[in-house]
């Protein structure tokens, strides 16, 4: 399985594929997808249930995972891997970001009520192509997770390796 995932993670392309086919879901709700969220409070009450959690989520292991007392060994296995950390910790905080706009355009349409039809409806079809964006960039969240924790312990075993007697070291 080690290997399977080594694979998988260094296939950069596999990556973008992901994040596209993730705005190309959004665009086609927001283009067809405008009847369904139209008027649709429990919908809208979802959308902010689940992305006020999910955003409290991810601070929360945002926090965790940028502590500097987990990175084990000494300060050049750090600097080693801080740039790894910081690439997929700065790809969380976008989507940290996008959670909050669509928050942010929930609450701007709902201060705007009924009085601005029109406006209301380009304001929905917009947080609802940017929830579902968000939504599915989230699915991929454990895997980052992941991927962060697996670089520590590989710095772990690095670390204790280079500290250990000759004899270990096969």
């Amino acid at each position: 399985m080690s290997k399977l995932w080594k694979t998988v993670r260094s296939l950069p392309w596999l990556h973008w594929f992901f994040g596209a086919t993730c705005v190309l879901a959004g665009v086609a709700v927001f283009l067809w997808g405008g009847e369904l969220i139209r008027g649709n409070e429990r919908a809208t009450g979802v959308i902010v249930t689940v992305f006020s959690i999910l955003a409290g989520f991810l601070i929360a292991v945002m926090t965790l995972l940028g502590d500097q007392s987990m990175l084990p060994g000494s300060w050049r296995f750090a600097s080693v891997y801080k740039t790894r950390i910081r690439a997929k910790l700065t790809r969380q905080k976008w989507l940290f970001c996008l959670y909050l706009v669509t928050l942010a355009i929930i609450f701007v349409s709902s201060l705007l009520g009924e009085k601005h039809q029109e406006v209301l409806v380009w304001l929905e079809r917009v947080y609802f192509g940017l929830a579902t964006t968000a939504f599915t960039l989230s699915f991929r969240l454990p895997w980052t997770l992941m991927a962060i924790q697996m670089d520590r312990l590989d710095a772990v075993v690095e670390s204790r390796r280079a500290g250990s007697p000759k004899i270990e070291k096969n």
